[in-house]
């Protein structure tokens, strides 16, 4: 396989529009609103796309772009349907979709980098890949995360 393959994700398992997506996703670090927030999460929860997310939910998934798009904000009736898909609890997505109504500011929402949802994907127990295969994979992360620890400490104090 080539570098230009891989790069261009002709090989990744969940195909070149994966790719396309993540280098979508990364290209601004900081955003606002619920739109930001619902994106963050289905990645979060592991769906490589807004469409995967809205049929494992059983919305339409132009439904689910106009939440992102905020367009539109998701009905309770909707939240309440999607929060637990999501890991979040419906207070914290109605506090996410409504803020302006409960008198609060728009929550700013760091990105994570589309690498480290790969990771995660890769190193959890769900993962296909072998037990053996993913504990050697996070001990050559760890050594090679190792230098840049001491680094990160110091500019969080900073």
């Amino acid at each position: 396989m080539k570098l230009t393959e891989m790069v261009n994700g002709e090989h990744h398992p969940l195909g070149a529009g994966a790719i396309d997506y993540a280098r979508a996703m990364a290209q601004s670090p900081r955003v606002t609103g619920f739109g930001a927030y619902l994106k963050e999460a289905i990645l979060a929860a592991r769906f490589p796309t807004p469409t995967h997310f809205a049929r494992a939910v059983g919305t339409d998934p132009s439904v689910v772009l106009r939440w992102i798009s905020e367009e539109q904000r998701p009905t309770i009736r909707s939240i309440e349907r999607i929060s637990s898909i999501l890991g979040k609890s419906m207070n914290e997505m109605v506090l996410a979709a409504y803020p302006d109504r409960l008198g609060l500011p728009v929550a700013t929402v760091a990105q994570t980098h589309p690498l480290a949802r790969e990771l995660d994907m890769m190193l959890s127990e769900q993962s296909p890949i072998d037990v053996a295969d993913r504990e050697a994979l996070a001990s050559v992360l760890d050594r090679m995360l190792d230098p840049y620890r001491k680094l990160m400490r110091r500019r969080r104090l900073a």
